[in-house]
């Protein structure tokens, strides 16, 4: 059962709200201590086996801290039985009529046991206790609830009212409280009225209205007057202007309930004798998730992860417990909190449950609820999406072992709902805070839109006679949020006699339905984001398999526009697809090949004068081959002025081949002849020093700088190569000489594809400096040498250098062989003047004469 109840001279801090703080341990400790000595004075002293804090909440006012805990007692048939009415009177007379618990003081009105309050003892404590010792006490008055719910149409709701702390929500619960009480006082339960508390405000009509929800109490004795639905709803009515106006608030006149029920006068007549309504009772309901961890947000209970996590919980529970024995009955469970199961890893759920409860409703027997949702959850083992430890559920406290055999039952089961997850990423919705928000008119009406969707494709599917439906749970901001994710869950009915689910053929059903992951109605797609029960379904290699379509790659040139940005997610790339790949459909849509043709995809733009690549698909036929196809196609673009397609893009060259497993678009198997190149990627970082621990790679820091490079070096998947990339992976580090650089080498893989006609090292340079503005960032974490890159032995500037140094010897060998050519000449020179010089310096020795025989020198003459 469980036990509330405020504390008035403890103030109420953050740490009284994180499970872990010393303060929250401390707290803990004393009131469960103070709590087993109470209870173990009471009635219920032989079964007591304890208390548990489950929370530490903010009261009305700061100075205050409410608390929240849940006991536990034996059912025993020898044993006493539990009586919340006497244990609550125990309970009150044991700490001086709700003052005070040990060292603490407590709010005289804030005592629940099993949410439900009675009437408080303070007014006559002196006076009892005389009573009590003179004469044996009366029984205590016993005490009704129903629920009052109506609709304020001049009341805007704003997120101040959703907080029971905020001005605004005091100001206003004061306000409605003094004008509900006068009309309840006016009415035929006046005499037996105690008092309404408004007890929570909701948003009707996108925030236009505001609902209210408040709990009123009556004396039930017999005595007093008898409280009828019915008549209370027609008194309030007409008290009310036909349901129009409560003082200065004007009402919606189909808004009001009494006690979870609207009456009107064509259904009752007021002379009609009516049992009385129905009260609220409360149930506790517990059980542990083995794969949703435990983090401080889901301990939060305003933030983001617990809000979501809460709706999802609350539209699990709520669908099983409509189907169980108190369905007719059952009003509503709201998660209390969410605990840390085994370190962590696990999380506890505490929820509380509410269901009317009258002598014409069958007794609330937790036994037989615990057996239908342990039936419903495949033996306390799944619920939706979560997984569950099958030992964790308890109903109110009670837990039965898993040997205990379960109701007999012979009649043919049925259908059981089963759950399966979506998610998919929408390229073209750029995502914004308003995504964030559940009552915001973008995410409303974008979950409407999706729903919508994504109906029409599983309608389609292999289980659309056993589909039931899917719902657009949250958004999640992609990157840099240019795009957004989606989480959906779906459900359907499983039972022999339906359609069996199975993951990969939904998969592959889906894949097909949009284009191959590209096209959800007005949406596009991220190719490779679609996860079912949050697995991609991979390619699997086929080894023999005839096609299920006929394929053919297209590829053109467009002369009179140019593609300034390549990046695939810039908007001018992606109009530009669009475009094209529209006016392709359109041209072999009004071709002879129409009866045969199934889509055409453009795979890839180049920069400059636009260059398409494009595969088109056609249904199998003999009579299709690569040159039919090539001839629609030419017969399509061309006019009197050259090739055009459409009236828009000027064309120059085409080139039609056949693909050689078209089956690949439709069914995501991989091409018999495809294959991956690895390519070596080397580059320097210049802002990560060389340490030898980079060379362990068993060391922390290899680890931690290995997973990041590969991450930033992900941002291939957003660049034109991105259907063609496959992957990265660090390989080694090592240092750089006379630097204290870290160079590292990578090898990275693509699949041989279109890609594989083009230069693939100049492709991938070209692009990988582009993403990382001229090679200079690699993610936010990581500044690189300028001209380091290398990829597979090609880097330009190397290349340039090889040029350069090549022409630079050339050059001085010119320079040089002038040189000695001059140096030669001037030897020469020389040689011939020094043979002159010496002829010239030796002729003076020797004379010359004429004689009558001709020229001799005399001085060798012998005579």
């Amino acid at each position: 059962f469980t036990v509330n109840f405020t504390i008035t001279n403890l103030q109420y801090s953050s740490s009284l709200r994180n499970p872990y703080s010393s303060k929250f341990t401390a707290t803990r400790r004393v009131l469960t201590a103070l709590l087993d000595q109470l209870f173990k004075k009471t009635s219920i002293h032989s079964v007591y086996t304890g208390c548990k804090m489950m929370a530490f909440r903010p009261a009305e006012t700061i100075e205050d801290t409410g608390v929240d805990a849940v006991c536990t007692y034996k059912t025993d048939s020898a044993a006493s039985q539990f009586d919340q009415v006497i244990v609550y009177r125990e309970v009150s007379n044991k700490t001086n009529g709700i003052t005070n618990l040990g060292i603490y003081s407590l709010d005289q009105e804030s005592l629940y046991i099993n949410g439900k309050v009675y009437m408080s003892f303070t007014f006559c404590n002196k006076f009892c206790a005389f009573v009590v010792a003179a004469s044996p006490a009366p029984p205590l008055a016993k005490e009704g609830h129903f629920t009052v719910n109506f609709t304020v149409t001049n009341l805007l709701y704003t997120s101040a009212l959703g907080n029971p702390n905020s001005k605004k929500f005091i100001a206003t619960r004061k306000t409605l409280t003094y004008l509900v009480d006068p009309l309840l006082q006016k009415s035929s339960i006046g005499p037996a009225y105690i008092g309404c508390k408004v007890m929570a405000f909701r948003s009707k009509k996108d925030r236009d209205d505001t609902g209210v929800d408040a709990i009123c109490s009556y004396r039930d004795e017999p005595s007093d007057p008898k409280f009828n639905r019915v008549i209370v709803y027609h008194e309030l009515s007409n008290m009310t202007n036909g349901v129009t106006k409560l003082g200065h608030y004007s009402l919606n006149s189909q808004s009001l309930y009494v006690n979870g029920n609207e009456t009107t006068s064509r259904h009752y007549s007021l002379s009609t004798t009516q049992s009385p309504g129905p009260i609220i009772e409360q149930f506790t309901l517990n059980f542990t998730i083995t794969n949703l961890r435990f983090t401080t947000d889901l301990g939060t209970p305003n933030s983001a992860k617990f809000s979501s996590t809460e709706k999802i919980m609350q539209h699990y529970i709520d669908s099983l417990l409509q189907k169980s024995s108190i369905g007719p009955y059952f009003i509503g469970c709201k998660v209390t909190g969410f605990r840390s199961v085994r370190n962590r890893d696990n999380t506890g759920v505490d929820t509380i449950c509410s269901y009317g409860n009258s002598s014409e409703v069958p007794k609330f027997d937790q036994a037989k609820v615990y057996q239908e949702l342990r039936n419903m959850t495949n033996g306390i083992t799944k619920l939706g999406i979560y997984n569950l430890d099958n030992k964790s559920l308890y109903i109110n406290g009670y837990n039965e072992p898993l040997e205990r055999s379960s109701l007999g039952i012979t009649a043919a089961p049925s259908p059981t709902s089963r759950h399966f997850t979506l998610n998919f990423t929408l390229t073209n919705l750029q995502y914004t805070a308003d995504l964030d928000a559940p009552s915001s008119h973008k995410f409303i009406s974008t979950v409407k839109v999706i729903n919508y969707y994504i109906d029409a494709l599983f309608k389609s599917s292999s289980i659309s006679s056993a589909y039931t439906g899917c719902k657009a749970m949250r958004f999640r901001s992609g990157r840099e949020r240019d795009d957004t994710h989606v989480d959906a869950v779906c459900s359907y009915k499983s039972n022999v006699s339906l359609a069996r689910f199975d993951r990969e053929k939904v998969y592959h059903e889906l894949s097909t339905m949009t284009n191959g992951v590209t096209k959800l109605g007005h949406y596009s797609l991220e190719k490779n984001s679609l996860y079912v029960n949050d697995t991609p379904i991979t390619r699997k290699p086929v080894l023999t398999e005839a096609p299920a379509k006929l394929g053919y790659r297209l590829s053109f040139r467009i002369v009179n526009e140019n593609l300034t940005n390549p990046d695939s997610q810039s908007s001018e790339y992606k109009a530009a697809v669009e475009s094209i790949n529209n006016k392709m459909n359109q041209l072999y849509r009004q071709s002879n090949l129409r009866d045969h043709f199934l889509n055409c995809s453009i795979t890839r733009l180049r920069t400059g004068s636009i260059v398409v690549d494009c595969k088109c698909f056609f249904q199998p036929e003999p009579s299709i081959n690569r040159a039919v196809v090539e001839r629609a196609f030419q017969d399509g673009t061309s006019n009197t002025t050259g090739l055009w397609l459409g009236s828009s893009y000027q064309l120059q060259g085409f080139s039609v081949d056949s693909l050689e497993l078209a089956i690949e678009a439709e069914t995501y198997k991989t091409p018999l002849k495809s294959g991956k190149e690895n390519l070596r990627l080397s580059f320097r970082i210049s802002n990560l020093p060389y340490s030898p621990e980079l060379q362990d790679s068993r060391s922390q820091m290899y680890q931690v700088n290995k997973k990041k490079i590969e991450k930033e070096l992900d941002v291939f998947r957003t660049s034109s190569l991105k259907d063609y990339f496959a992957g990265c992976s660090v390989e080694s580090f090592g240092p750089v000489h006379g630097k204290a650089y870290t160079n590292v080498a990578s090898v990275c893989k693509f699949i041989l594809d279109t890609f594989s006609g083009t230069s693939q090292k100049q492709e991938v340079y070209e692009e990988l400096k582009r993403l990382t503005h001229r090679f200079t960032q690699l993610g936010p974490s990581y500044e690189l040498e300028e001209q380091s890159l290398v990829v597979e032995g090609y880097s330009p500037l190397k290349t340039d250098e090889q040029e350069s140094e090549r022409s630079k010897l050339q050059f001085w060998a010119i320079i040089l062989i002038c040189i000695f050519t001059l140096l030669g000449f001037i030897l020469l020179l020389l040689l011939c003047f020094l043979i002159v010089f010496c002829l010239r310096r030796k002729s003076h020795l020797y004379q010359v004469q004429q004689g009558m025989y001709g020229v001799y020198f005399p001085h060798l003459n012998t005579r």
